[in-house]
C-alpha cells in the first residue's frame, strides 16, 4: 500500500526513524557523538520526552535503537543499553541524579526531590550519548534546548508551584482501554477502508490491551490513587468476554462503585449478532443487545452519580446514549439530560468531576484532527456547559475518544477544566493523576512503566507514519497543570477506610435508584 509522496508505509516509517535518530542538523546533538559503542553494540538514544513535571519530580523516557538495519516496524531495532540523567540548576552544575545499569531499549527515569518553582537543566543519555528528542511537528517534547558546554545542549524545564493547601486524595483519569482489540492504529475512512495497516502484539505476549490496562491499574495503585474514573471505550466492541475481562482488570484497583467507576464509550455501544444474543435487549433498535449495561450497570441506567466517602461527587455520562455505528457524534438522551440537570441543581456547590467519553468544549471540537462529527453533539455540548455554569462545584470534565492529551476551556465555564486523556491502550499509554488539595489541584500525565507496557507504547509511536505522536502526546501544559480552588470541605483520604485491592466488585457496588443515582 502506498503512502504520500510516492513512499510506501514501510519507507515512511523508516524515514521517521531516521528523523528521530538525526541530530537535528547538529543543533540538538553533536554529530560526532550521534553514534557510540556500548557493550559491543552501536546504539542511538532517541525519542526523548519530558513526560511528567510536578512540583517535586520529573519523568523522562527515551529509546535506544541499533544503528543498522530497520526492524519489522520500520524503525531502528531495539538495542538494550544503560541509562543516566544529569541534572542541575544550571548547565554548569549538572551531576548524575539517576542511573540504571540494567540494559533496556525502553528507558524510564523518574527524578524526585525537586523544589517547586525551580528551573532545572538536564541531559539524558545511554552509553554516554545524549538522547535526541522525538521528532515532533511543533515544539520540543524534551523541554527547552539550552547550550550546555558539553558538546551537546541540555534541556530546561521549570517545576510548577505546589497546589495550595494540604493534600486530600488523588484520582486516576483513564480511558480507551479497548479490551478485546487485536490491531492498533487503524483509521477507517468514510469508504470503509482501514489505513494504515496497524500494529499487532508480538507472538507469545499477552494481548496488548491487557498489558496496558494492567500496567495502568498497577501504577495507579502504586501512586496511591484513591479512585479511578474510566471515561469510555472500555472494550473494543462490547463483547461479553471482553467486558468481563475489563471488569476483572479494573477489580485489581478495588471495588466498583467505591474505588472505580466507568462510563460508556461509542465502542461499548449496543450491538447485534450472535455474539451479543445472551445480553439484555435494547428496545431502541431491532436485534440490539446491550452487553455493557449487563456487565457494568445491571440494575440501573448507564449514567449515574456517586458521592465518594471524601465528599467528592463523580458523575458518569453515557455520551453514546443512542443507536448508531459508533462513528458519529456522541449524544445524551432526554432522560439523561433530565437526570444531570436534577443532580447538579440539587447540590450545585458540591465539588464535582463529570466524566464521559466524547469531549464537550468548543475548543476541543475545533482542535481535533478528526472530522467534525466526532465530539458530543454541538447543541448538547452547549446545554451541558450551561448546566456547569449554574453549578460552581463542577471543576473538571474528563473525556477520552481523541486518544490525546489535551486541556481545553470554555468562556461559558471559566472555572471548569476540560481534560482529554491519552489512550491507555497505546502510545502515549498512560493516565492522568488528579491530586486534590484543600486549596487547589494538579493534573499530571504518567506513562505506564511495566517492561511490556513501555515496549508496546514505544512500538505504537509509529502509528500513522509517526505523525500522530505529536498530536496525542500533547504539550507540556496539556500534560501538567495546577489550579486553585476551595476543596476544604472534602475529607482527606487518611480519614477514609478503603477496601483491599482485588475485592469483588459486587461487594462494593452501591445501590442504584430508578433514576440512576448511586447512593453513598
Amino acid at each position: 500500500m502506498s503512502g504520500c509522496c510516492g513512499l510506501s508505509r514501510r519507507e515512511l516509517l523508516q524515514w521517521g526513524a531516521l528523523v528521530a535518530a538525526t541530530p537535528f542538523l547538529g543543533a540538538l546533538v553533536d554529530p560526532e557523538r550521534a553514534y557510540a559503542a556500548t557493550g559491543g553494540a552501536t546504539v542511538v538514544p532517541m525519542n526523548l520526552e519530558l513526560v511528567t513535571v510536578t512540583e517535586t519530580s520529573a519523568i523522562m523516557t527515551w529509546y535506544t535503537g541499533a544503528a543498522g538495519p530497520f526492524d519489522e516496524f520500520g524503525r531502528l531495532a531495539p538495542a538494550p543499553a544503560d541509562g543516566e540523567v544529569l541534572m542541575g540548576t544550571s548547565p554548569a552544575t549538572m551531576k548524575q541524579v539517576w542511573s540504571s545499569s540494567q540494559a533496556t531499549p525502553y528507558h524510564y527515569a523518574e527524578i524526585t526531590g525537586l523544589e517547586p518553582g525551580q528551573t532545572y537543566f538536564y541531559v539524558a543519555r545511554s552509553g554516554g550519548v545524549p538522547a535526541a528528542p522525538a521528532p515532533y511537528l511543533a515544539g520540543n517534547p524534551a523541554g527547552t534546548a539550552v547550550a550546555s558546554g558539553l558538546r551537546s545542549p541540555a534541556f530546561a524545564f521549570t517545576t510548577p508551584p505546589a497546589p495550595k493547601g494540604a493534600f486530600l486524595f488523588s484520582v486516576v483519569l483513564c480511558n480507551d482501554l479497548h479490551l478485546g482489540e487485536t490491531t492498533a492504529g487503524l483509521i477507517t475512512t468514510q469508504q470503509g477502508m482501514q489505513v494504515p495497516p496497524g500494529f499487532t502484539q508480538r507472538p507469545g505476549q499477552p494481548p496488548y490491551p491487557e498489558v496496558m490496562g494492567n500496567a495502568m491499574v498497577a501504577d495507579g495503585r502504586a501512586r496511591q490513587a484513591s479512585y479511578l474514573l474510566g471515561a469510555g471505550d472500555i472494550t473494543s466492541e462490547a463483547q461479553p468476554a471482553d467486558l468481563a475481562a475489563a471488569k476483572r482488570l479494573l477489580d485489581g484497583f478495588g471495588a466498583q462503585g467505591k474505588d472505580w467507576f466507568v462510563a460508556r464509550g461509542n465502542h461499548d455501544r449496543s450491538h447485534s449478532g450472535a455474539a451479543y444474543a445472551s445480553c439484555r435487549v435494547d428496545p431502541r433498535g431491532p436485534g440490539l443487545h446491550d452487553c455493557y449495561a449487563d456487565e457494568f450497570t445491571p440494575t440501573g441506567p448507564t449514567w449515574y452519580s456517586s458521592q465518594t466517602p471524601n465528599g467528592l461527587r463523580v458523575m458518569a455520562l453515557d455520551t453514546y446514549d443512542k443507536i448508531g455505528n459508533g462513528g458519529d457524534n456522541g449524544a445524551l438522551s432526554d432522560a439523561q439530560f433530565a437526570f444531570v440537570t436534577e443532580q447538579l441543581a440539587a447540590e450545585p456547590d458540591r465539588p464535582t468531576i463529570v466524566f464521559g467519553h466524547h469531549p464537550v468544549s468548543q475548543e476541543s471540537s475545533v482542535t481535533t484532527a478528526e472530522p467534525v462529527l466526532f465530539d458530543l453533539d454541538t447543541q448538547q455540548s452547549l446545554r451541558l456547559q450551561q448546566l456547569y455554569a449554574k453549578s460552581p462545584g463542577v471543576f473538571l470534565h474528563h473525556a477520552g475518544h481523541t486518544h490525546r492529551n489535551k486541556r481545553t476551556s470554555s468562556p461559558l465555564t471559566p472555572n471548569v477544566v476540560y481534560q482529554e486523556v491519552g489512550a491507555t491502550k497505546e502510545y502515549p499509554g498512560g493516565f492522568h493523576l488528579l491530586r486534590v488539595h484543600t486549596g487547589g489541584y494538579a493534573l499530571n500525565f504518567y506513562k505506564t512503566r511495566s517492561d511490556l507496557a513501555r515496549e508496546w507504547s514505544e512500538r505504537t509511536r509509529q502509528e500513522t507514519f509517526t505523525v500522530s505522536q505529536s498530536y496525542v502526546f500533547g504539550t507540556a501544559a496539556d500534560r501538567n497543570s495546577v489550579f486553585s480552588g476551595d476543596f476544604s470541605g472534602l475529607k482527606p483520604q487518611s480519614a477514609v477506610t478503603r477496601p483491599a485491592a482485588g475485592q469483588p466488585a459486587v461487594t462494593g457496588r452501591a445501590p442504584i435508584s430508578a433514576r440512576g443515582h448511586r447512593k453513598p
